[in-house]
């Protein structure tokens, strides 16, 4: 028996209308928008999208999405009364009375909510978990019993997740969305493994001008099994679809074939939907090629097989780190060496030159059996590093054209910085958010 195909007839059922799509080159399989995954008709065609339907999976996508949207929730009534106490606040499925974008409109109708929206900012702003919220109102009616507030404050697991996935993100992915449509943006995109879910993860970031100031903000994540072409134009058009590309005046990406493709048949869309309206080009990111031309330079040498032996070898080794630092009297060690971003490994090998008087030791050491041998391929390298005499200076040589580019550092500052500012933000969100709240009470 034969795999079943997609049939384009399934689409015109009411059951499958609202979820189900075909993948793009692939009729061996069906996509489902609700889950955000594909799943295969392998022999059962018909019958395997209806087992997808019934599955448990795709049952909690479905009920959360029916419920009501926590930021609708959240809204108060329009009233003609200019005083409004908490009593006269409903909390069913009003309308919010104000156009405004600011986050102070979605914190609730009462101040319980109000508390609780404040303490979701808080949980997401400091990476905790959800879970971490557990039974977090009995904490807070043990420390404070004489708040009314605490004791109709619930705030746990499931509650924590449902406010932030439903109510803060999509208010802030439509705020985000109404500031990048008030002019011309730029769309940033790659595409990783993640290792996780075993899917390749295609992360966008829109970059464009606000506040005298250009903001580059992550917009969204897609994920895919192919990635050709077709694939990342179907994924980048869903992911982009609420953002007027009229304004997109080019896109920024690294420089496989596929992203070459993957821009001659977008920029032929934008044509053909904007009366030959074309993108900028501005080529692609050139970092790949510098590192990879770096690579080749000091290949010959085998340095990567140094540098990366000198962490190895004393990487979660205690007895060996126990051993190293009794015979040297010193508890610095060797950093990491990243494989695939070979000019922002001068901190590392400046680490190697200043402990590599030490590793001389440490060798020396093992091989007139003072010390155990590990036995390990990662020695065996230090050992062959250990008889070339101008180990030194090619590590010395290594570091010049590092320093002269400082591109490593520079970016790693521009990245510290684009992590301070965010932070800064969400900082200033949750103390306007909280004084907005005390200004109520």
């Amino acid at each position: 028996m034969g795999k079943c195909r997609f049939n384009d007839k399934w689409l015109e059922n009411t059951d499958y209308s609202s979820w189900l799509r075909p993948i793009h080159g692939n009729v061996y399989e069906a996509n489902c928008i609700m889950c955000r995954r594909n799943f295969k008709l392998g022999t059962m065609g018909i019958k395997a999208v209806d087992s997808h339907l019934q599955s448990g999976k795709h049952k909690d996508y479905t009920r959360a999405r029916q419920q009501t949207p926590i930021a609708r929730f959240c809204s108060t009534l329009p009233t003609t009364s200019k005083d409004v106490t908490t009593k006269d606040v409903t909390v069913g499925n009003p309308q919010p009375t104000s156009s405004s974008s600011d986050i102070r409109t979605a914190c609730g109708s009462t101040p319980t909510l109000r508390a609780e929206v404040i303490w979701v900012l808080r949980t997401v702003t400091s990476h905790h978990s959800y879970r971490s919220n557990e039974g977090i109102e009995d904490v807070f009616k043990a420390m404070f019993p004489d708040s009314v507030l605490v004791q109709t404050f619930t705030c746990g697991r499931d509650k924590t997740r449902y406010v932030a996935k439903f109510g803060l993100a999509p208010h802030i992915k439509k705020q985000l969305i109404a500031e990048v449509n008030t002019g011309p943006f730029v769309i940033m995109f790659d595409e990783t493994l993640n290792q996780t879910i075993k899917s390749k993860q295609l992360d966008l970031h829109v970059r464009y001008w606000r506040n005298d100031h250009v903001q580059s903000r992550y917009y969204g994540s897609q994920f895919m099994g192919h990635a050709t072409a077709q694939d990342l134009l179907q994924h980048f058009k869903e992911c982009v679809q609420q953002l007027d590309l009229r304004n997109m005046i080019s896109v920024s990406m690294d420089g496989p074939s596929v992203n070459w493709k993957f821009f001659d048949l977008l920029q032929q869309e934008q044509a053909e939907e904007f009366g030959g309206a074309k993108m900028t080009m501005v080529g692609s990111c050139g970092l790949h090629t510098l590192h990879s031309a770096f690579k080749s330079g000091f290949s010959v040498w085998q340095l990567e097989k140094v540098l990366k032996a000198l962490h190895t070898v004393f990487h979660n080794t205690p007895a060996r780190r126990e051993d190293f630092s009794t015979l040297t009297k010193t508890s610095v060690f060797p950093l990491p060496f990243c494989g695939h971003h070979w000019i922002e490994n001068l901190p590392v090998v400046e680490r190697a030159i200043a402990v590599w008087p030490m590793i001389v030791m440490y060798v020396d050491a093992v091989t007139k059996k003072e010390l155990p041998n590990p036995k390990t391929s990662s020695y065996d390298a230090l050992v062959e590093a250990r008889k070339d005499s101008l180990i030194i200076a090619k590590l010395h040589f290594f570091i010049q054209p590092q320093q002269g580019l400082s591109i490593g550092y520079t970016w790693t500052r521009k990245r510290e910085r684009r992590r301070a500012t965010h932070e800064e933000k969400r900082e200033k969100l949750q103390r306007s958010t909280l004084s907005s709240s005390k200004k109520r009470r």
